[in-house]
């Protein structure tokens, strides 16, 4: 709790005050995936493995978009500093205890916008004064931005930031959890939820599942799983 009060009190001093009711919220996030580390492990390194691998697929490395970037948990961040030019980390809350990975690099920047479409008719239009943009990452960013909608906006936030990435005229990959699902220590699912609110994804993405809570993270004889999707170009992704 002191950690999280710390890294709170430390964030708040550079973050805009508009954006500083976001900051409770990702400090939780933070704080559970330091405490989850080990369950999270093989998700985050998918979630890397897939980046790091797209790296290779430009000859031509200028600026790196990154939607969600939260405190970099699912981002190879030195892979990408290395090989972009510029490298734009966009989210409501950048954290203080980000500053030391950001620190060691001259080509990292941080903005802080709401990506919601509930709060802006197009959300990603600033995509379009980012000058050389070569890649754009929506890195677990999806499911979060539905659930925080407003009541029966849910799948229209979705599909919004989909066609969003349709539209972009570079690579936009995109990394989400679908669903979870809680169990008890019997393998009985207890509780579900699909988060895409009946969107269709195709199957062509690559597939793994996230152990997000272990048993006693939520409740002590409960483990809730997430079913995570990837598609290195969302704007190849194949509905077929």
């Amino acid at each position: 709790m002191l950690a999280e009060l710390r890294v709170h009190a430390a964030s708040r001093r550079d973050t805009p005050p508009r954006f500083r009711p976001y900051l409770a919220e990702a400090v939780r996030y933070w704080s559970t995936g330091l405490r989850q580390s080990r369950a999270w492990a093989p998700h985050l390194a998918n979630a890397r493995g897939l980046i790091d691998t797209g790296i290779d697929d430009f000859p031509v490395r200028r600026t790196v978009v990154v939607l969600g970037a939260g405190p970099l948990f699912e981002l190879p961040l030195e892979s990408l500093a290395r090989t972009f030019a510029r490298v734009v980390l966009v989210d409501r809350a950048h954290l203080s205890a980000i500053r030391p990975r950001l620190a060691r690099y001259g080509n990292i920047e941080r903005q802080w916008r709401d990506l919601s479409p509930a709060t802006s008719v197009d959300p990603l239009a600033f995509l379009a004064g980012i000058a050389d943009l070569d890649w754009v990452i929506s890195a677990n960013l999806l499911g979060s931005m539905a659930l925080a909608a407003p009541a029966g906006q849910h799948r229209q936030v979705i599909e919004d930031h989909l066609a969003a990435l349709a539209a972009l005229p570079c690579p936009a990959t995109l990394i989400t959890d679908l669903d979870y699902r809680v169990f008890n220590r019997h393998g009985v699912v207890l509780d579900s939820a699909d988060l895409m609110h009946g969107r269709f994804m195709p199957r062509s993405g690559l597939r793994w599942k996230w152990e997000a809570a272990p048993f006693g993270a939520d409740q002590r004889h409960t483990r809730r799983v997430h079913s995570v999707a990837a598609w290195p170009d969302w704007r190849e992704a194949d509905f077929g």
